[in-house]
């Protein structure tokens, strides 16, 4: 506990929040422990071979290196996925996404074939899959170094079969459609970006996180080619930056033709989500 007293203090006076926490995490993963068993050996005394294993993890932590990387690993729904600088870490946000779903489309429907635009670490494309959402799923990704980590993220969890596409958003499914489409794509504003955490601007892929055109690049070309990628009935769910909702929300009328465009917030209160489904063909007088 001596340790973890000092170490937090350490991480805290470097501009780490929740310094003690980052610490016992630290800590744990040295030991080899569940970050609660250290409450078990608060006594335990550590050995040089220890100390000199923690203290290069708290110097990295201190230069504000996402304690993500540090460990290798973020937790994502049921999952626990290995993350490095080739991906963004995995964000509770994009985790209630799949819960804005379920309250959509309903609990119990599981989709002929679901599409994860931009997958990065695999996240979406892997929650689909372990949790029986989709029969079959395809994942799409811009970053050849970013598609080894999630291919490597689903053996892990148990779904080899996802079927990873290398290409920018749905160039690699031009010819195919899907019954759902999710993406978590980039959507911060160069500023936003200039303005965040160190850990986000200066460790965490830029190219994943901040799109021209003030966050909406990304967003719009998605847009313009969804009609192509989803199949009628089928829906369509995107993460988006707080503010940009009500923009979003019209492209997906407009440029993709969708219904039912509704903007959905996150466990914060903020409307981070925008979801809409592709209208059915209308019936003739003959019933066709």
């Amino acid at each position: 506990m001596e340790i973890v007293r000092a170490s937090a203090a350490y991480l805290s006076d470097r501009g780490v929040e929740d310094g003690r926490l980052n610490a016992e995490y630290l800590l744990a993963h040295v030991l080899r422990m569940d970050r609660l068993q250290l409450y078990l050996h608060f006594d335990r005394p550590l050995s040089e071979r220890e100390r000199a294993a923690c203290r290069p993890l708290l110097r990295r932590r201190g230069a504000r290196e996402p304690l993500q990387y540090l460990l290798g690993s973020a937790p994502f729904r049921n999952l626990t996925l290995q993350v490095d600088p080739r991906v963004a870490i995995p964000r509770p946000e994009t985790e209630y996404l799949l819960d804005v779903l379920a309250d959509v489309t309903g609990s119990d429907r599981v989709f002929d074939s679901a599409l994860d635009v931009g997958t990065g670490s695999g996240a979406i494309a892997i929650a689909l899959a372990a949790e029986g959402r989709a029969r079959s799923v395809t994942a799409t990704e811009l970053a050849a170094e970013a598609l080894e980590v999630a291919r490597d993220n689903a053996a892990a969890a148990g779904c080899p079969e996802i079927d990873f596409r290398h290409g920018s958003l749905l160039e690699p499914v031009r010819d195919e459609s899907f019954d759902l489409v999710l993406s978590n794509p980039p959507y911060l504003t160069e500023a936003e970006w200039q303005s965040a955490e160190p850990e986000v601007r200066e460790w965490e892929p830029r190219g994943a996180m901040v799109a021209e055109d003030r966050g909406l690049a990304a967003i719009r070309e998605l847009a313009g080619a969804l009609p192509q990628a989803l199949r009628p009935g089928g829906w369509f769910g995107v993460e988006v930056g707080c503010t940009q909702g009500p923009v979003v929300s019209q492209l997906l009328r407009s440029a993709s033709g969708l219904e039912s465009v509704e903007v959905h917030k996150d466990l914060t209160g903020r409307p981070r989500y925008v979801f809409g489904r592709r209208p059915l063909p209308e019936k003739t007088h003959d019933g066709h």
